[in-house]
């Protein structure tokens, strides 16, 4: 893992609009060190030099919306008299889901951006 591959995972997370107030929430540093771990997991996911940026990109984001989440995770529906919110998702999110597609698709020996 290079500074470079890095960098350009930080580049690709600040350009997920829907990312931009979770980083708002998190410094810098933590954002670099889940930056290092998402790189560190993808790598034992069986990421390469090749792909590793782009999954690492999506499990960082993961990471990052975890990390600055203040129940994300809570749906709401409301009617006129009746308000129910219940909690959705197990944990993930359409990063974590993406993440996991292109590591399953490595099993095909190619990576298929969808």
């Amino acid at each position: 893992m290079s500074k470079e591959q890095n960098e350009r995972v930080l580049k690709r997370l600040k350009l997920f609009p829907n990312l931009s107030d979770a980083l708002s929430k998190l410094d810098q540093e933590i954002i670099d060190d889940l930056v290092d771990d998402a790189m560190s997991q993808a790598q034992a996911d069986g990421f390469t030099e090749s792909n590793i940026v782009r999954g690492a990109t999506y499990l960082a984001a993961h990471f990052c919306n975890l990390a600055s989440a203040t129940g994300s995770n809570i749906s709401k529906q409301q009617a006129s008299v009746l308000t129910i919110e219940y909690f959705d998702r197990g944990g993930s999110d359409d990063y974590l889901v993406e993440y996991n597609r292109l590591k399953n698709s490595l099993k095909q020996s190619s990576i298929r951006f969808m």
